[in-house]
């Protein structure tokens, strides 16, 4: 007799359980913060009910560095043990990194971050004004208490905050993501701002960064909801034309997560079924 489940009924396709180097979705949590960006908070009791049903398509999580600034240091713990019993690795973000560097407390904040017991620091493209020297030190000393890490690359006026639009072409990606990828990053996310920003270009120099690195060492960002409800989406479905449905995604909200593996079953998949 066939098994009747949904998976069957439905032909969703398998998708390798974790721990995999593809098919990998990230998620963000804002617990209450960001106000009146998002609509959807994540606390403790909530997270346990989400983290039962959906943890299985879940690899990692950013908690976001608001939510740790203005969160009592306990309850952080508390929200890391839960992403933990459920196999999902927590991670700071590049804005973590960033206004650490701004107060002259980066080595102080990693610290704080195995202290925390986070899994994962952010490391980001910062077209030089940090030594290289610096960084070296600053990756020894996360790994030293438990956080691997990853690096970001984004475009220059999210370092420069006054700097124009100006995009990286292949070559500059790799020169300042190669210093992370070889020497112990476990990913390199790609900014959505970055890809947006190139236009036509996008899809050769992301072609070819992914045949540089390969696919498995490389995650997509979608746009946040706060920059437009569908952009995620839109974000997603081309990602998923251009570079394939078994590509690793990151900025997923928790409202998302359900629909992304259905997506990669087939990323023309209308989220509201039309009636005739």
């Amino acid at each position: 007799m066939t098994d009747i489940s949904v998976k069957n009924i439905f032909k969703f396709r398998n998708i390798k359980d974790k721990p995999r180097r593809l098919n990998q979705n990230w998620i963000k949590d804002i617990g209450y913060d960001q106000a009146p960006h998002y609509s959807e908070k994540m606390g403790l009791h909530e997270l346990e009910d989400f983290l039962e049903v959906s943890s299985n398509d879940i690899d990692h999580v950013k908690i976001t560095t608001n939510q740790i600034l203005n969160t009592p240091e306990e309850w952080i713990k508390k929200k890391i043990k839960v992403y933990k019993k459920y196999k999902v690795q927590p991670y700071l973000d590049h804005t973590y990194f960033m206004k650490a560097y701004d107060i002259g407390e980066v080595e102080n904040s990693i610290l704080l971050g195995g202290k925390l017991g986070f899994e994962y620091i952010e490391f980001m493209s910062t077209y030089d004004e940090i030594q290289e020297d610096d960084l070296v030190k600053w990756r020894k000393l996360a790994e030293k208490v438990g956080l691997n890490f990853f690096y970001e690359h984004h475009p220059k006026k999210n370092w420069f905050r006054n700097s124009n639009d100006e995009t990286s072409d292949f070559d500059n990606i790799i020169r300042m993501a190669d210093p992370f990828l070889k020497n112990g990053a476990k990913m390199l996310v790609l900014d959505h701002e970055e890809f947006e920003l190139q236009n036509n270009l996008g899809k050769l120099n992301y072609e070819n960064i992914i045949e540089y690195y390969g696919k498995e060492n490389i995650c997509f960002e979608v746009t946040s909801p706060k920059e437009g409800n569908d952009r995620w989406l839109y974000d997603l479905k081309k990602y998923f034309k251009l570079f394939g449905t078994d590509i690793n995604v990151c900025n997923i909200m928790p409202s998302q997560i359900l629909l992304i593996n259905s997506l990669r079953n087939n990323p023309n998949l209308e989220i509201e079924p039309k009636r005739l």
